[in-house]
């Protein structure tokens, strides 16, 4: 039976790597338990939808997160990796606008959630939570399983993004190759009511420029 998460969420302020903070929500321990229980189940099959190049937020049994320090040290490897073979690399780097807050209801069931799961996020906006809370590992092994949708779209069309959490590195021999598999991943994101962030999104020709726009990039802790 579903159980309604009535009970009071605190609120931590967390500095963002590139500026500004985010709010991260601290379940009652009930309901941290109640939306685990809800999660465990599906964590199988959102693993198995997830590709090699998915590096963060990677989950064990019991909807918890595997340790991360050791993913992320693999994200930088496969991101020096993809400059090595191709002298002539394009790279697109880019992020989901608001990735957690925008991941509603209709992302959720289009990516086959049930409903008693999406009936627990629903009630949670009575507590000022917009789309998914950031901060509980359930949510971070959701929205993992929701951004590996995009992913698939634009491996289909030729490149398979290298992600860690929302941001993404595309690296294709020739524009035309990446262009084609972001503007998939972009459609991707918008038909799960996701928005990339054009803001941030950068493209780069060659190993040195790519190497510059790369170095900017600060992956924020997963979840």
């Amino acid at each position: 039976m579903f159980e309604r998460p009535a009970r009071r969420i605190r609120w931590d302020r967390q500095a963002k790597p590139g500026g500004g903070e985010r709010r991260i929500a601290r379940l009652d321990p009930i309901d941290d338990e109640t939306y685990r229980r809800l999660v465990t189940p599906i964590v199988p099959r959102l693993e198995r939808s997830l590709g090699p190049r998915a590096f963060a937020n990677r989950a064990t049994g019991g909807a918890h997160l595997r340790p991360w320090p050791a993913a992320r040290r693999a994200w930088r490897r496969a991101v020096v990796a993809a400059l090595a073979g191709e002298p002539h690399v394009v790279i697109v780097a880019a992020d989901v606008r608001e990735c957690y807050g925008s991941i509603r209801d209709a992302a959720l069931a289009a990516a086959g959630m049930g409903e008693e799961l999406r009936s627990f996020l629903r009630a949670l906006s009575d507590h000022s939570v917009d789309g998914l809370p950031i901060g509980p590992e359930p949510s971070a092994i959701l929205a993992n399983g929701i951004l590996a949708v995009a992913d698939r779209e634009a491996a289909a069309a030729g490149c398979r993004p290298i992600r860690w959490v929302d941001d993404v590195v595309f690296a294709a021999a020739g524009r035309r190759s990446a262009q084609l598999a972001f503007d998939a991943w972009r459609r991707s994101l918008e038909e799960l009511g996701l928005e990339a962030n054009e803001d941030k999104t950068r493209w780069a020709v060659g190993r040195i420029d790519a190497l510059d726009v790369l170095g900017g990039i600060k992956p924020s802790h997963p979840g």
